[in-house]
């Protein structure tokens, strides 16, 4: 039913935009967003607009960026990185420029800067690109059994 939805508000192709940053969590959104443009037959995009010049300032950011290039390509997805001051606009223009009917988001951890991104870049999104879908993602949480067995080793080891 949601297939059918999409296919009548959007003539022409189909294009889904996923917006990552640079973190081992973003290989489930690229999945997601792999997901979906199979599902509606659409084009697989891949963005990351990292604020200021250079997207190397993070410890093992271009290790990061070369598995996610490889994770999205294996999954047909093309990749851009864009490096901007203005983080929101820059993803508007994407859209813009590329055609984009549905975007794909993470939603981000819970912290004063996220929680600013979050407050400034998804009612914006919203805001200025009605014609287009926006689907948030929420983080994936650890199971609980797997942070009960990190707390007995950590025991273990102190004890020892």
């Amino acid at each position: 039913m949601k297939k059918e939805c999409i296919e009548h508000l959007v003539e022409g192709p189909r294009k889904v935009l996923v917006c990552i940053t640079i973190q081992q969590n973003s290989r489930r959104l690229i999945q997601k967003g792999a997901e979906i443009a199979s599902n509606i037959g659409g084009e697989f995009h891949i963005l990351h607009v990292e604020k200021g010049e250079s997207i190397f300032l993070q410890d093992n950011a271009a290790q990061l960026v070369q598995e996610l290039f490889e994770y999205a390509s294996e999954l047909g997805g093309e990749v851009h990185v864009i490096c901007d001051d203005d983080v929101p606009k820059r993803i508007e223009q994407f859209i813009k420029e590329n055609q984009i009917t549905t975007l794909v988001l993470g939603k981000p951890m819970e912290s004063k800067l996220t929680q600013k991104i979050e407050k400034n870049v998804v009612p914006y999104l919203n805001r200025i690109m009605q014609e287009i879908e926006v689907i948030v993602l929420e983080r994936e949480e650890k199971n609980q059994e797997e942070i009960m067995i990190k707390k007995r080793r950590h025991r273990i080891q102190t004890s020892i």
